[in-house]
């Protein structure tokens, strides 16, 4: 995609050749990656591989085919020659060797084993869960029993309080009556 400043900064330039324009971003990400060949092998393309002291085929250099239908080198962009060491093309040669079906092929079978593991351990979590229901419901209903007895105890001490305290007032009531006949009485001798 071009960027429409890209014509304008080019326009400004024929039109004025001493007017210095900043490169857009564009330019910038073109200057900073020249177009330059890949060494990395790329999975089902023949890639120039130099080979050394490899088992390769030919052993000269040659073109050598990608056997892997993909592998992880798609992932890398171009290494510039400079940095290239021996352990990186020994790592490469590696990579492009390497059996990616087999790979593929224990990863499915972790995989499917894990999800095993997982299957057995969500069933065992539920048995576990209901076990837990069950114990709970077990204690909120003997907490409602025992919130019951305790509430019926309670209303048998306070329905006796009620009685005592009931019968103490009848008490002090004829001890009250008692007095005041025995008082009476004594008002009446006195008078006598």
């Amino acid at each position: 995609m071009q960027n429409p400043h890209d014509s304008n900064n080019v326009l400004i330039q024929r039109e004025h050749p001493r007017i210095k324009t900043k490169p857009t971003r564009n330019q910038l990400n073109m200057q900073s990656t020249p177009n330059r060949a890949s060494k990395i092998p790329r999975p089902g393309t023949m890639s120039p591989h130099v080979s050394q002291g490899s088992n390769s085929p030919s052993g000269n250099g040659s073109f050598q085919e990608n056997k892997s239908p993909r592998s992880p080198v798609d992932v890398l962009t171009s290494i510039p020659a400079q940095s290239e060491i021996p352990l990186v093309s020994g790592l490469t040669q590696g990579l492009q060797d390497y059996n990616w079906e087999q790979l593929q092929g224990k990863y499915t079978d972790a995989m499917e084993e894990h999800g095993r593991v997982e299957e057995k351990l969500r069933v065992e979590t539920a048995k576990l869960l209901e076990v837990f229901m069950a114990w709970s419901q077990t204690t909120v209903s003997q907490d409602e029993n025992r919130a019951l007895k305790r509430f019926k105890t309670q209303m048998q001490h306070v329905q006796n309080s009620e009685v005592i305290v009931e019968n103490k007032k009848k008490h002090y009531a004829e001890v009250v009556k008692a007095f005041q006949t025995a008082l009476a009485l004594l008002n009446d001798q006195m008078k006598i």
